[in-house]
Parts: structure tokens; C-alpha cells; sequence
């Protein structure tokens, strides 16, 4: 299973777009988020010492706004599971 998720900067609003994140969690964590960001191809939080996603506009604190579990299918589980 996999958690599609997009994070959303509190100051601006600003989205960084969607990311397909491969886990059984609820949730994804901020390592998974890390991953999916950087490998994802979309535009990237800046990361903080802490650990925290920051916006790269403004540099305001990110935020996961929507989260949704998807099925993935047999084929392109080969496909995610490669990008992770």
C-alpha cells in the first residue's frame, strides 16, 4: 500500500505537489517524506538541522495538508518500490 500526501507551507500556502510514498503506516513519516521529495522530482522542501520541512519560497514552516492510502498495482509496485 502507499500514502499519497502533499505538503503545504503555512505562511505563503504555497503546495510542493504530490508525492506517492511507499508504507503501511496511516501517516508517512518525515524520513519517507524526505525520500519521496528527493526522489519524486518535484520541487523539494528545504530541511532544516531539526529535521523540519521548510518552504523553499519563504522559507515558513511546511505542513501535510491532504494524505490518502492507493492501491498499487502488481506493476507499478516494481516501478515505486525502485524509486524508494
Amino acid at each position: 500500500m502507499a500514502v499519497r500526501a502533499e505538503l503545504y507551507c503555512y505562511f505563503c500556502g504555497h503546495g510542493l505537489g504530490e508525492v506517492l510514498v511507499p508504507t503501511r503506516a496511516r501517516r508517512p513519516s518525515l524520513e519517507q517524506l524526505r525520500t519521496a521529495y528527493a526522489t519524486g522530482g518535484r520541487e523539494a522542501p528545504v530541511w532544516d538541522d531539526s529535521d523540519q520541512p521548510l518552504c523553499p519560497r519563504c522559507g515558513g514552516q511546511l505542513f501535510l495538508e491532504r494524505f490518502e492510502h492507493e492501491v498499487i498495482r502488481a506493476h507499478e509496485r516494481r516501478t515505486l518500490k525502485r524509486a524508494s
